[in-house]
């Protein structure tokens, strides 16, 4: 079984360009501030992602809950012609783990500190609420096992986000991940989420 799960072939990919105009607008508070869509630009490179030779013979497309990578996801299903399933655990790291409001000012300081400490906490944080590596790796690999497991699918492409990515490839200090970006998980990184123990 273990054997036939690492040989399957999963893709990662990062939403399109998105806007958070109408969320801002309306003043949606802590999760409700990610429920932006994606910008016509974004779109575009959700377009062309699909047309990637890498990912047409995909057997399923799992997305975030997200909108912007769930638009990424649909626009890519419908032009290869593939089913698409949300899994919930997939959503985008948290700048504060009680979901409450924060300002984008905060988020986007929180998320340098994160990469700063590589994901881990220190005494000296600034921002002692954010979502650790460890604990986003957990929630995202718990999500994915499930579909790491089933024997009918070869190729799996993941459509979600740039910090999910990291977590998966178990790289926190990985540089800049492109709108619609697409990394291949190596048979090495298949086989540390399915033999990862759970972690506390």
């Amino acid at each position: 079984m273990l054997q036939e799960m690492m040989a399957m072939t999963v893709y990662l990919m990062r939403h399109g360009e998105p806007t958070y105009r109408d969320t801002v607008a309306l003043g949606l508070p802590g999760m409700g501030a990610e429920l932006g869509q994606l910008t016509p630009e974004g779109i575009q490179q959700a377009e062309e992602a699909a047309k990637d030779p890498r990912i047409q013979k995909t057997d399923l497309i799992v997305s975030s809950p997200y909108p912007r990578a769930l638009q990424t996801a649909a626009i890519v299903s419908r032009r290869i012609d593939r089913p698409l399933e949300i899994a919930v655990g997939l959503y985008e790291w948290l700048p504060r783990t009680d979901y409450s409001a924060a300002s984008h000012a905060d988020i986007k300081e929180s998320w340098h500190e994160y990469m700063r400490n590589a994901g881990v906490h220190t005494p000296q944080d600034r921002f002692p609420d954010w979502e650790t590596h460890a604990s986003m790796r957990k929630r995202a690999r718990e999500a994915i096992l499930p579909y790491l497991a089933r024997t009918d699918l070869e190729t799996l492409l993941i459509v979600c986000h740039g910090g999910i990515m990291r977590a998966l490839t178990d790289q926190p200090s990985l540089p800049k991940i492109r709108f619609c970006e697409i990394m291949e998980l190596t048979p090495e990184m298949i086989r540390a989420l399915n033999t990862q123990e759970s972690e506390g």
